[in-house]
């Protein structure tokens, strides 16, 4: 027992002695034990997750639950606009840039259709130059109002830190039904 406990002690000792000389190993040994820690929880949690999912029970009909939100996503691409009216939804988007004083030089378009589906996509690519606020509200409002356009690209430059002008680089997806789908 007294050979034991005078093991303890050295080990003790000796523990306490790379501590302090060696801090970053402390730190590093924390550090470690915090990240095992943190995985350990996250597998945990997913785990129980899993066997969560697992006791749900089955759907009788796989194709039911998809069937019954068709009719939904149908309705929902009804309101967007058709094929014909990308020009002018277009041309409304270098409006709204020029209305909010922001400088463009050339715009970018190209439509192409989307295979399996009833939906055309215009791309509209528009390098723009203003202040961070204007290209901010700028995006904000042309999302706002167009339920069928989505941001694909953006990218800020500000070539001197002095400057308040940005430019913007700025890519939109412009998503119709094709000419004849109702």
């Amino acid at each position: 027992m007294a050979v034991l406990n005078h093991f303890m002690q050295r080990a003790h000792f000796a523990c306490g002695q790379t501590l302090r000389t060696h801090r970053w190993l402390a730190v590093i040994l924390l550090i470690t034990v915090v990240l095992f820690g943190l995985v350990a929880h996250a597998w945990w949690r997913g785990h129980t997750l899993q066997l969560a999912l697992q006791q749900l029970p089955a759907p009788a009909k796989q194709a039911l639950p998809v069937m019954q939100s068709r009719p939904q996503v149908v309705s929902v691409l009804q309101t967007w606009p058709s094929e014909d009216e990308a020009d002018r939804i277009s041309a409304e988007i270098l409006a709204t840039a020029d209305a909010m004083g922001m400088l463009f030089e050339r715009a970018e378009f190209q439509s192409v259709a989307v295979e399996h589906s009833g939906l055309q996509v215009q791309r509209i690519k528009l390098p723009l130059k203003g202040n961070y606020l204007q290209v901010r509200h700028f995006l904000q409002q042309v999302l706002q109002h167009y339920p069928s356009l989505a941001l694909s690209q953006f990218k800020l430059q500000r070539s001197d830190v002095l400057q308040p002008e940005l430019e913007a680089y700025v890519e939109f997806s412009l998503y119709t039904r094709k000419r004849g789908q109702a």
